[in-house]
């Protein structure tokens, strides 16, 4: 016949294709989910950051003034937000490393100076807050012992435009009531505080610093009581003046707060606040 019957030639063993073998560095793995969010909140009295409980760090390798030496003690870590008390004795060191996170603290004892890239000076003592931005860098100077209590957001960019970055200094005299402005009220609290005959008469505040996810501010309130269902970011703050009860609804558990307490309320908390005494309150919302 004019044409054959075609018959496909046999295949080898060795010409089957065999897929390459996936180790176990090929497979991918996905992050762990992020730690749930804690339900209560993370008191400490002034007590809990006694010179004598805190933990020493030892001298400041960089120092180019006197033989400072410093020690510390955390509170509370939420994410990205941490909080905690230090203490470091005299002495100067340079700091021209630019600063990767933003912190904000309040002076409980204790003078300093911090001086910008370019020579700007910035003294500051107790009951003074100070905010040192991502991106700052410059010189520290203990001038007498300072302890302190600080917040520190480690956030991804750097969100000052001044150049150079500067330290900012908010002095004790800005925490007086006299300065501080109406607080505007939302919709919700207000509709609650018209049905609760217990909703402080006067709620206030003032903004020191609002940059990026940082923001700082003084906050005061007469006597009351108000629920939170669920707050939007952490918000931490230490307690300038008054008492205050926290509640959380969990659980029902409670602390009662007094000048000089720190407290971290993180992010979905929800609680109850008892105002027993006008209160003045430095405050970080990140």
């Amino acid at each position: 016949p004019y044409y054959k019957t075609y018959t496909p030639p046999p295949t080898a063993s060795t010409d089957t294709y065999t897929p390459p073998t996936t180790t176990s560095t090929d497979t991918y793995t996905p992050p762990p989910p992020p730690e749930p969010l804690p339900k209560t909140f993370f008191h400490a009295p002034i007590s809990y950051f006694d010179k004598q409980n805190l933990t020493s760090k030892g001298p400041r390798k960089n120092a180019d003034i006197g033989t400072p030496h410093d020690a510390t003690r955390p509170l509370a870590e939420v994410r990205s937000i941490s909080s905690g008390s230090w203490w470091c004795s005299a002495g100067g060191w340079p700091s021209y490393t630019p600063r990767t996170t933003t912190e904000v603290f309040f002076v409980f004892s204790g003078f300093g100076k911090l001086t910008d890239m370019d020579g700007v000076e910035h003294s500051f003592g107790p009951g003074d807050t100070v905010i040192l931005p991502k991106g700052w860098a410059g010189r520290w100077d203990v001038l007498q012992d300072i302890h302190k209590v600080w917040f520190v957001n480690d956030h991804p960019n750097v969100e000052e435009i001044e150049d150079p970055i500067r330290a900012k200094i908010v002095k004790y005299e800005t925490m007086i009531s006299s300065y501080v402005k109406p607080h505007s009220i939302s919709p919700e609290l207000r509709a609650a505080s018209a049905s609760n005959e217990d909703y402080p008469s006067s709620i206030a505040s003032r903004i020191l610093y609002d940059v990026g996810p940082n923001t700082v501010d003084i906050w005061t309130s007469t006597p009351g009581v108000f629920a939170i269902d669920e707050l939007k970011k952490t918000c931490c703050f230490h307690l300038v003046e008054g008492v205050v009860k926290l509640t959380n609804n969990f659980d029902r558990s409670s602390q009662r707060c007094v000048a000089g307490d720190t407290v971290v309320l993180p992010k979905g908390w929800a609680g109850e606040w008892s105002v027993l005494e006008s209160v003045r309150k430095l405050r970080v919302v990140v």
